[in-house]
């Protein structure tokens, strides 16, 4: 009987796996629409000269900050590895992290909603979440906004993992 169950719920993921991966495929796309294309503004250098600091400098600063350094931490290694200039891609570079994190929200909230209500349901979150405008605008942004949502995403995660016993 419960196999039958499983088997059921199986079927019912599998159907529902194009839909989601579309949904994904269509927030990716939204989220790179015009990436970069408006410069910086004032928060958002702050960010950027942070990152750009040594390690020391960016801790110093932060602890007398109301943001942490996680953040900063994050863009200061991202840039090591792509090296942003004025010439190459300075506004696109820095955004994209928030542009992956926004997408490890949108696969989280579909995890979560399934997990709390059922698949249709999580399809829905995820597809209203891939076109709002507010989730679009965060996503582009170099701030920490979409990076914080997807570590509170996680945490909820790994809440309902641990409440429902499905963490072993």
């Amino acid at each position: 009987m419960k196999n039958a169950a499983l088997d059921k719920r199986n079927q019912k993921t599998g159907a529902a796996r194009p839909t989601l991966l579309l949904a994904l495929l269509a927030g990716f796309v939204l989220r790179l629409m015009h990436l970069g294309a408006e410069s910086l503004w004032y928060d958002e250098t702050v960010s950027v000269h942070l990152a750009r600091q040594p390690l020391s400098a960016m801790f110093a600063h932060t602890a007398g900050d109301i943001h942490p350094p996680g953040y900063y931490l994050l863009l200061h290694l991202w840039q090591q590895l792509t090296a942003p200039t004025l010439q190459h891609g300075l506004e696109f570079l820095y955004a994209f992290p928030s542009v992956m994190a926004a997408m490890v929200g949108l696969a989280l909230l579909y995890a979560i909603g399934r997990r709390l209500f059922n698949i249709k349901s999580a399809l829905v979150a995820v597809t209203l979440a891939t076109a709002n405008p507010f989730q679009l605008w965060y996503s582009q942004e170099v701030r920490m906004y979409t990076t914080g949502t997807a570590l509170g995403l996680l945490c909820l995660w790994a809440l309902l993992a641990f409440v429902t016993g499905q963490h072993k």
